[in-house]
């Protein structure tokens, strides 16, 4: 008997395994759709139903894989991306792969929603703050008068259609560090937009997120809230512990805002960061698809997840989902990342924070035991070889 309206994990690294592993609290159909090389952790669960393959190594784009791989099943698919390149590639495919696939994105929106201008200009016109910042082009020296170092710069979009990635960011700490950024930038970037910053000062445990479904409309339907506690890189990077913590009314408030403003549809993080200077909770971004903790909010009682294959499958469990309290008793660390960073303190934290929530592993999984015991040899092999072995 073939499938009916499968759930389907995108290129199912640790993000990935992350939204498999929150579907399978609600026991729906997941299938996954992945690359051949780098190998991807998600394949090894005991979840989905089955796994595909596309072929870029042949010239097959992930569209054309899912586009394939239709017929297996019957109904629409509902399609999870965990990582920014994967979005990008069904929001341009998004008029192709409407028959047979709901994609949780909002057309108006389109690739802007990787644009971190267009991010902070929906957050003046709401009052959301912003930390100051400004957007320039390579090769052009920006005006930064009254502006405080340290400073961040990134790309001010990192999908492939403008170059892709470049870099994450970078921290620069004065005048002459600023200046020699500017002059690699015009060297290996000319022309391409930038986003620059003030840093706001204080450590991981001052970044806060609002995660969140919307539906169609563009209507927030539901949100969680938690905070990193570490990351890697250590200054700024993924998270490496997280928890789940409720927050101040004002944050879930300006989450709400800015997303029903944009009429996003989908999944979203929106990541703040706390001010002390103003006593302000900042808009750092909008990351418009599940982020790599996304299993914290769903073992937390906030399943998003499941709530967006609820919502866009018409399936009568999405009240039951939406009306779950969100439990402060859990938090999050992955692995992988602790490994790298090598920090006395986050071996101390996690230790503190046994004592009073229960710990749930960005992989590790007791329903999921090969998965459990593939990801167990991957560290042992990083810490042979001093890489990560999944992605």
């Amino acid at each position: 008997m073939k499938l009916r309206n499968p759930a389907v994990v995108l290129n199912p690294g640790t993000a990935g395994v992350g939204i498999i592993h929150a579907l399978s609290l609600g026991g729906v159909d997941i299938i996954t759709i992945g690359r051949r090389w780098p190998p991807l952790l998600g394949r090894f669960s005991r979840f989905p139903v089955r796994h595909f393959r596309y072929r870029p190594e042949a010239g097959e784009t992930l569209a054309q894989g899912l586009l394939r791989i239709a017929d297996a099943f019957d109904g629409r698919g509902v399609l999870f991306p965990a990582i920014d390149v994967d979005l990008e590639a069904v929001l341009l495919a998004q008029e192709a792969l409407a028959e047979r696939y709901h994609v949780p994105a909002a057309p108006h929106i389109g690739a802007d929603i990787f644009a971190k201008n267009w991010q902070y200009e929906i957050a003046r016109q709401v009052g959301v703050p912003i930390p100051r910042s400004l957007r320039f082009h390579a090769g052009e020296s920006p005006d930064l008068a009254g502006y405080r170092f340290p400073l961040i710069i990134k790309p001010a979009s990192r999908t492939e259609a403008v170059g892709g990635r470049a870099f994450r960011l970078r921290v620069v700490a004065g005048p002459a560090e600023l200046d020699a950024f500017l002059a690699e930038l015009a060297r290996d970037h000319r022309g391409r937009e930038f986003q620059l910053a003030e840093n706001i000062p204080g450590d991981p445990t001052n970044l806060y997120t609002v995660g969140a479904y919307a539906n169609r409309q563009g209507r927030v339907l539901r949100t969680y809230t938690g905070r990193k506690l570490s990351q890697y890189p250590y200054t700024h990077g993924d998270a490496s512990i997280a928890e789940t913590l409720t927050l101040p009314q004002v944050v879930t408030k300006q989450a709400r805002v800015l997303l029903e403003a944009a009429r996003f549809h989908g999944i979203s993080q929106v990541e703040f960061k706390y001010d002390a200077r103003d006593d302000q909770y900042k808009l750092l971004e909008i990351n418009g698809r599940c982020w790599s903790w996304i299993k914290l909010p769903a073992f937390s009682g906030v399943n998003l997840p499941l709530i967006q294959y609820y919502d866009l499958t018409g399936d009568p469990r999405l009240d039951a989902a939406l009306a779950s309290p969100q439990r402060d008793t859990f938090f999050f660390v992955r692995d992988a990342l602790i490994q790298l960073n090598r920090l006395p303190i986050e071996r101390r934290l996690i230790e503190d924070l046994a004592r009073s929530k229960t710990r749930i592993g960005a992989v590790p999984y007791a329903k999921d035991p090969r998965l459990t015991l593939i990801h167990r040899l991957a560290l042992l092999a990083m810490r042979a070889s001093g890489r990560p072995l999944f992605s």
